[in-house]
C-alpha cells in the first residue's frame, strides 16, 4: 500500500460462522500499526482502516479507525482462522471471505470501489530474498523508495561506505561486486546462528525449543527502539526468519522455534527423527508443526505435505493423547500419516503454532520435547 500522496483505506469483512481471517496492518519496516479480524482491533466484526501519511490534517472517513504512518509504504499478512480444519469446504468459504477484502484511495471511498484479487495457488512463484551479491542492489533500490527515519541516519552512513548512497545510482565496480558476492552469503550464516542460537532465548529448560522472537520485540512493540539505543542487531537477525510482526502477540497466535537436535546439530533434511507432542494441548482452537528450509526461512521447496496439524484426520494418536511425528527423505514404515517429508540436500528447522494459546503454554507448565535421532 502506497500512500505517499494520498490516504489509504483498508476494509475488513466481518467473520463468518466458524471462518475469519486474522493478521496485521504494518508499516514497510515491519512495525506492527494494528492486528485486525479475529482477535484483532475489530474482535472479527469487520472495520475500515484508514491509514495516513505523518502530519496529514485531511478528511477523515466516518467511524473508520485512522492510524498515522512514518513510512511511504505498508502492507498486511493475514491467515484465515477455520474452526473446523482445512476442509475443501472451508478452505473456499474462506477464499470467498479473503475476496471482500478491499483496499482503495480515501477519494475513491465515496464510490463503487473494487480491489484486484490475484489467485497464485498452484504458481511457481519466487518471494524469499536471495542472500548472496545481488541483495545489496535490492537494498539500494528500498532505501531510495522511502523516508530516512531519525533512527537511520547512522545505518545511513554505514550503507554509504559500502557503495549504497539514496538518490545516487548504484554501480558496483568488479572488486566491490565481488565483496558483495563473498559478503551476502557471509550474512545469511550470521543471522541464521544468531536467530536460532543466540537471540532467541530458550522456553524449556534444558530443550533446544526457543522463542519465536528475542527479547525486546513485544517490550518496544516490534519497533528495536530502546530508550538509549536501536537494536538493529536484533531486528535484523529476526527478520530473516519471518516476515510480519503482531501488535498483540500472544492473544491469537504463539509459536516456538526447533532447529537443533539435543546435541547442538543443525536438524538434517537427510536424517530421519520423531517429535512426540503432548497429550493436553494447550490451545482453544488447533496447534501444528510445520517444516522449513534452514536457510530461506521459508517451505521446503517441492516437498510436501509440510505440515501436521491437530485437526488433520488420519494423523494417528497415541493411547493417552501424545502424537508422534516424523521426519525424513523417507516415511517409516506404517507411520506415512504423521510423517513430513525433508529435502535430504537440506538443513530444515520447525514451527510449532498454537492458534489461541492457553496460560499454561505462556507460563511454560506445558513443555514441548526435544527431537529424537531415529539412526
Amino acid at each position: 500500500m502506497d500512500y505517499r500522496r494520498r490516504p489509504i483505506v483498508f476494509e475488513m469483512p466481518a467473520s463468518e460462522e466458524g471462518i475469519g481471517n486474522f493478521g496485521t496492518i504494518m508499516d514497510v519496516w515491519q512495525r506492527p500499526l494494528d492486528d485486525v479480524g479475529s482477535n484483532g482491533r475489530d474482535r472479527g466484526a469487520g472495520a475500515r482502516y484508514m491509514l495516513v501519511p505523518p502530519g496529514y490534517n485531511g478528511p477523515l472517513l466516518p467511524n473508520a479507525l485512522v492510524y498515522e504512518q512514518d513510512t511511504n509504504f505498508s502492507f498486511a499478512v493475514l491467515r484465515p482462522i477455520l474452526a473446523g480444519g482445512t476442509t475443501e469446504e472451508n478452505l473456499a468459504r474462506a477464499t470467498a471471505l479473503t475476496n471482500k477484502i478491499k483496499v482503495y484511495p480515501l477519494s475513491e471511498a465515496d464510490g463503487e470501489v473494487s480491489t484486484e484479487y490475484v489467485d497464485v495457488y498452484g504458481v511457481n512463484l519466487e518471494m524469499t530474498p536471495v542472500m548472496d551479491g545481488g541483495i545489496y542492489g535490492h537494498i539500494q533500490e528500498m532505501i531510495g523508495e522511502e523516508v530516512v527515519l531519525d533512527r537511520d541516519i547512522t545505518m545511513m552512513g554505514a550503507l554509504a561506505r559500502i557503495g549504497i548512497i539514496r538518490d545516487e545510482p548504484f554501480e558496483p565496480d568488479a572488486e566491490m561486486q565481488a565483496i558483495y558476492n563473498a559478503a551476502g552469503p557471509e550474512a545469511l550464516e550470521y543471522m541464521i546462528d544468531q536467530y536460532h542460537r543466540i537471540l532467541n532465548p530458550f522456553v524449556f529448560e534444558g530443550k533446544r525449543w526457543s522463542a519465536l522472537v528475542p527479547d525486546g520485540s513485544r517490550e518496544t512493540e516490534w519497533s528495536y527502539e530502546h530508550p538509549s539505543y536501536y537494536d538493529y542487531h536484533a531486528r535484523g537477525a529476526l527478520y530473516y526468519a519471518i516476515n510480519t510482526s503482531i501488535k498483540n502477540y500472544g492473544t491469537s497466535t504463539y509459536y516456538l522455534d526447533l532447529a537443533e537436535t539435543p546435541d547442538q546439530e543443525w536438524l538434517d533434511g537427510g536424517r530421519n527423527y520423531k517429535l512426540t507432542v503432548p497429550a493436553n494441548d494447550p490451545v482453544r482452537d488447533f496447534w501444528s508443526i510445520t517444516t522449513y528450509d534452514l536457510v530461506t526461512a521459508s517451505y521446503l521447496r517441492d516437498i510436501n505435505p509440510s505440515t501436521i496439524d491437530s485437526t488433520m484426520p488420519g494423523v494417528e494418536v497415541n493411547d493417552g493423547g501424545s502424537v508422534d511425528i516424523y521426519f525424513g527423505p523417507t516415511a517409516p514404515e506404517g507411520k506415512e500419516s504423521n510423517w513430513l517429508p525433508t529435502d535430504p540436500d537440506r538443513r530444515f528447522f520447525l514451527l510449532a503454532r498454537f492458534y489461541g494459546p492457553e496460560p499454561s503454554l505462556l507460563d511454560n507448565s506445558f513443555e514441548l520435547n526435544d527431537m529424537e535421532r531415529m539412526d
